[in-house]
């Protein structure tokens, strides 16, 4: 795997960041959420204290190119619009390099379905107690699944 420290985001409420270098986890967090008039968005504060704390901070971020989806309602898409942009805005605000991959590209390359939980047992087989420390609940699949992303990208 690559020497490049890499971002990856799961983006959105139930998503996540990962710092993966040389093949290891080195870090990551579900995704900081506030709630401002009942509505969730990105908790930018903690995300910036989040990467101030990394040891390794990132040269390059990849962040899964998601879109609305079908029979997903007005309010659902732009809530999600919302906390997409918001995390675009602050990946770019720290000057790395930005790629996007797609959920179906790097999925089909990691042998992945949309199954969150094989998400969490691939990263736990790629990246050995690191994940495990990370990954101890379900709700923790954002965060398998930025690792991934992370991974997907140190290979292609």
């Amino acid at each position: 795997m690559s020497s490049i420290r890499i971002l990856g985001v799961d983006p959105g409420q139930a998503g996540g960041l990962a710092i993966v270098h040389g093949g290891r986890l080195v870090k990551g967090t579900r995704m900081p959420i506030v709630k401002i008039r009942g509505k969730a968005q990105v908790d930018a504060r903690a995300v910036v204290r989040w990467w101030d704390d990394c040891l390794v901070p990132f040269d390059v971020a990849v962040i899964e190119a998601v879109h609305a989806m079908p029979r997903q309602g007005v309010s659902s898409s732009f809530q999600f619009g919302r906390m997409l942009g918001g995390i675009e805005a602050l990946v770019y605000s720290t000057g790395a390099r930005v790629e996007y991959v797609t959920p179906a590209a790097w999925k089909k390359a990691m042998g992945l379905s949309t199954d969150k939980q094989a998400s969490i047992d691939a990263a736990k087989i790629m990246f050995g107690s690191a994940a495990d420390e990370l990954l101890k609940h379900k709700a923790d699949d954002g965060v398998a699944e930025a690792a991934l992303i992370a991974a997907y990208w140190a290979r292609n």
